[in-house]
């Protein structure tokens, strides 16, 4: 009980010192951290079981190897367009365009063969970039003395929302059809447009809030500037390779689990609700890692060794399945990296962003959080179609070896690479 007060009592003495302004900031911030988890929450696994009954998982390498011009286009879009436009311009612009292509997707998903293809692709792009805009918005307007265990609870309102979003997908999917669910993003995102509005109107800025540009550029020279600020700094350097290695790892296992799952359930609308009920219980673990486990992790372990522990024990998960490779231990193995990227890791990650200057939580972030966070699935895609030309069908023990080895690498890089003194905090 001791253990459990101590953090608690530090939360609350932490949230009587925001003011009344951050404190509408806080709530209307963790609403919007609700809504887009609530919405992805739905729209993933529809979009998974349709792509799957519609290719085959062998199509998974290509269709992420096709969401690195995507991505790139995107973000390039992003940071040309930001600075002119400002942060809820830009959030209307990113939303509408979401809501009316899952209205699209919903009626004709059955009637274009090419359209589940460039569905799956969209949905792995649009949510990183919603949540870009929702963390660069709090990175600058909450500061780092106070931020250090409230992030949890960003993270752990969201993760409830994606435990409510997941009931739709888990129990209705084979009742109303894996198609009709995607009407969903209609409300969710109408509710989410009004709570991120409120939440910029209690910033300093308000709703006019936008970052400066040095000049006007082009989307690619905006988007190489955001490349030229992390090759320039160690400290992104960091943030960008632990972000490939735990998205390397994630989309390896992730290719095994689908691989299983396209042999063991045959319907569409079945995987979509073994699919949705894994994601509830990934969410509903992901509530507890974030709320308590987060607060565990950063106070007791603090950040370097936080960053040590975590791709050890998800390297201790690919061992386990090494020895035990059946679908109960790869759905197992799945649900823990899942809950750990969703909590943990995401947490830590944030964190990084906290001391950084205003053009590097937008630009910089945009480039890894969005870029790079699904570009290294394209570099994983290469991998297991190359092993698959190569071995056949006995390529899949191998990718197993290969996320033990990338963990490996990730510890090194924390050991080589990561700084004890973090740089000095940028004013919010």
């Amino acid at each position: 009980m001791a253990l459990i007060s101590t953090p608690l009592r530090i939360i609350r003495d932490e949230l009587r010192s925001f003011s009344t302004q951050e404190r509408f900031f806080i709530l209307f911030a963790m609403l919007c951290s609700f809504f887009i988890s609530s919405e992805y929450a739905v729209i993933r696994p529809v979009s998974n079981a349709v792509f799957l009954s519609a290719y085959g998982s062998g199509t998974f390498p290509y269709a992420w190897l096709a969401v690195v011009p995507l991505n790139l286009l995107v973000v390039a879009l992003y940071n040309k367009y930001l600075p002119r436009w400002g942060c809820f311009k830009m959030f209307v612009v990113i939303a509408s365009s979401v809501t009316a292509f899952n209205l699209f997707c919903s009626l004709f998903l059955k009637q274009f063969s090419w359209l589940p293809f460039f569905f799956y692709i969209w949905k792995e792009v649009y949510i990183m970039l919603m949540f870009q805009q929702l963390w660069s918005v709090i990175h600058l307007t909450i500061s780092f003395g106070k931020a250090k265990y409230l992030y949890g609870f960003f993270f752990g309102v969201g993760a409830l929302g994606a435990t409510f979003g997941s009931v739709l997908p888990g129990f209705f999917a084979v009742k109303l059809g894996s198609e009709s669910l995607l009407f969903a993003t209609l409300p969710i995102y109408l509710l989410l447009g009004c709570c991120y509005y409120f939440a910029l109107k209690h910033t300093d800025e308000g709703t006019g809030m936008r970052i400066n540009d040095e000049g006007r550029r082009t989307s690619f020279n905006a988007f190489f500037h955001g490349l030229k600020m992390i090759s320039a700094s160690r400290y992104l350097t960091f943030i960008l390779l632990i972000v490939v290695f735990m998205q390397s790892a994630s989309t390896l296992l992730e290719f095994q689990f689908n691989s299983i799952l396209e042999k063991t359930i045959l319907f569409k609308d079945l995987r979509t609700e073994y699919t949705g009920r894994i994601f509830g219980i990934v969410h509903a673990t992901t509530i507890s890692l974030q709320l308590f486990g987060s607060f565990m992790l950063i106070h007791y372990l603090g950040i370097k060794r936080s960053h040590l522990a975590l791709p050890l024990l998800l390297c201790l998960n690919s061992i386990v399945f090494q020895i035990f490779p059946f679908f109960g231990v790869i759905s197992f193995a799945y649900i823990s990296i899942k809950s750990c990227d969703f909590s943990l890791f995401g947490i830590i990650k944030e964190v990084l962003y906290i001391p950084l200057k205003p053009d590097e939580k937008f630009r910089a972030k945009a480039v890894i959080d969005v870029f790079a966070y699904r570009t290294s699935k394209a570099f994983v895609s290469v991998l297991i179609l190359g092993l698959q030309t190569l071995l056949g069908a006995a390529f899949l023990p191998i990718l197993n070896w290969a996320n033990i080895c990338l963990f490996a690498l990730w510890i090194g890089t924390v050991f080589f690479l990561f700084k004890e003194t973090m740089p000095a905090p940028s004013k919010p």
